[in-house]
């Protein structure tokens, strides 16, 4: 019965291997990421203590990203959205942000992406997210048009 419940748990963990691999394939975005503190740059932001971001494929052209931030205060923060390489514009969960968020994302190529986040319908970031061509550095770069606070490069590792 152990052996028959272990080749039942390594087919699972090699199915949900290949499909979380293939989906890599097809998006070097999904995975998850940690922050290089040491090579990236907030501008006027404070920096956090740490950051991680996970991408996921939900199928059907659709993915999902989720942040979780630990600020300089230990405070948690965080936001979430599903989204599509549409353009059309999707819901930001937020755990801190008080005004209704939407992000919208447009592929530029295989390992660059543009995003506009709008708050009550008006922009507040653009940003381009980028792959290294060995798939294991994410860089974000951020503006904030129409505000005091400076533009923004952060860079992330590939969580192994």
């Amino acid at each position: 019965m152990a052996t028959k419940l272990a080749t039942i748990m390594f087919t699972l963990g090699l199915t949900i291997f290949s499909a979380t691999a293939a989906a890599q394939i097809e998006n070097p975005f999904i995975g998850t990421w940690d922050i290089d503190l040491a090579e990236s740059n907030f501008g006027s932001a404070a920096p956090p203590v740490n950051m991680s971001r996970t991408y996921a494929d939900l199928g059907d052209g659709s993915f999902m990203y989720l942040v979780v931030t630990i600020n300089d205060d230990g405070s948690l923060s965080g936001n979430s959205a599903s989204y599509s390489y549409s353009g059309e514009q999707y819901p930001i969960a937020s755990l801190d942000q008080l005004a209704a968020a939407q992000i919208s994302y447009r592929r530029i190529n295989d390992r660059t992406v543009e995003y506009t986040v709008r708050i009550d319908s008006e922009v507040s970031q653009i940003g381009a997210k980028s792959i290294s061509p060995n798939g294991q550095l994410l860089t974000i770069a951020i503006q904030f048009p129409d505000s005091t606070q400076e533009n923004q490069i952060l860079r992330f590792n590939r969580r192994r």
